[in-house]
């Protein structure tokens, strides 16, 4: 009976067990599935009256991103007007910088520097412009220049020549008058009767020590002036051309101090204003008893610094004329400013004597020769 009741006792506790362990798995299993429920909706809020969910917590914060609609508006490329656009850049530079129409001249101008006396001397006396536009030939011929005789072969020269083609345009070389415009086949104003051919002289509004100043154009083949009208200087005068005694296109052009007489004239390269930063050098070469050496030849050579070659030849005859101031009997032009030496030659002897030479300046060097 003992054994029984033991038997039943251990029925009892065993299905006591079963029942205990069956109720702790279904409570596991509720509390599991409330944690992974308050995992995702979180813990129920009181608020005193009836439970609310709360609104779900994400791990990471949600972002609304709201990517505006932009109106992207194309430029219209239609074609210009261009009357609108010279109208605007017009109306622009008028605004901008008020500007005059400019004026258009056919006639070219010289390249040099106008005469300006603060760069010469007071013994210098270049007042005259070149007589040839820019562009053209405007430095003097130094085969036949003043007072030679072209080695023996002409008379001895009483002014220098521009070698231009014919109908080049001539200009005054200074403010005047005109006195002569025509030709010379009744009035001699040379050696004789239609030797310059067509001319125009005019008498400058300057004067030189109280005297008249005379300026010449010779062998042109249309004159543009007339007797009495009162020209500027570089204003148009005159065509070249080969008139008279001329053995082809040039100009002659002359300088006269006095009277307009051939017998008047001056050298013109102590007149004509330098080429920039050039000067002038004028001398004079004579006999110990103070006669003047003609025709004899001289050169000059820069010593400072390499130069283009420079020759001429001392004045020939008496028909021309020294400078009242300085007197010389031969010139060069348009020489660089530099350290020179000029030389002659005289049976067989060579003279030299050094200069210095300064731009829009004359230098003066004299040569004794022995016998």
């Amino acid at each position: 009976m003992a054994i029984r009741n033991w038997r039943f006792t251990i029925n009892r506790w065993q299905i006591f067990l079963w029942l205990l362990l069956a109720l702790l798995l279904t409570g596991c299993g509720a509390s599991a599935a409330a944690e992974s429920e308050a995992a995702f909706v979180g813990p129920e809020v009181s608020t005193g009256a009836t439970a609310v969910a709360p609104t779900p917590t994400l791990p990471f914060p949600q972002v609304d991103i709201v990517v505006p609609t932009v109106a992207i508006q194309m430029p219209s490329f239609a074609p210009a007007d261009p009357t609108a656009i010279s109208a605007r850049n017009a109306a622009a530079t008028a605004q901008a910088i008020p500007t005059e129409t400019p004026t258009i001249t056919p006639t070219p101008q010289p390249t040099f520097t106008p005469p300006a006396l603060p760069f010469t001397s007071n013994d210098d006396h270049f007042w005259l412009h070149r007589p040839i536009g820019e562009g053209g030939v405007v430095w003097t011929d130094k085969i036949y220049s003043y007072g030679s005789t072209r080695g023996g072969t002409l008379r001895p020269h009483h002014g220098v020549e521009f070698y231009v083609p014919a109908g080049t345009e001539i200009f005054a070389t200074a403010s005047g008058t005109v006195v002569v415009a025509g030709n010379d086949a009744e009035t001699i104003y040379g050696p004789h009767a239609n030797f310059y051919g067509n001319l125009v002289v005019i008498e400058l509004d300057a004067r030189y020590n109280a005297q008249p100043v005379y300026t010449l154009y010779a062998h042109l083949s249309q004159i543009l002036v007339s007797v009495g009208q009162r020209v500027a200087a570089q204003e148009l005068i005159a065509l070249s051309g080969a008139t008279g005694v001329a053995d082809g296109a040039h100009l002659h052009f002359e300088v006269r101090v006095g009277e307009n007489s051939y017998s008047a004239t001056r050298n013109p390269l102590l007149w004509l204003y330098p080429f920039p930063d050039n000067g002038v050098v004028v001398g004079r070469v004579q006999w110990p008893d103070g006669t003047l050496a003609e025709e004899v030849p001289i050169t000059l050579r820069r010593i400072d610094a390499p130069s283009r070659y420079h020759a001429a030849t001392s004045y020939a005859g008496s028909s021309v004329n020294g400078d009242d101031v300085w007197q010389e009997n031969f010139a060069f032009d348009d020489v660089a400013t530099g350290y020179y030496e000029v030389e002659v030659q005289v049976n067989g002897k060579k003279f030299k004597q050094a200069v210095w030479v300064f731009a829009y300046r004359t230098s003066f060097v004299e040569i004794v020769l022995s016998n």
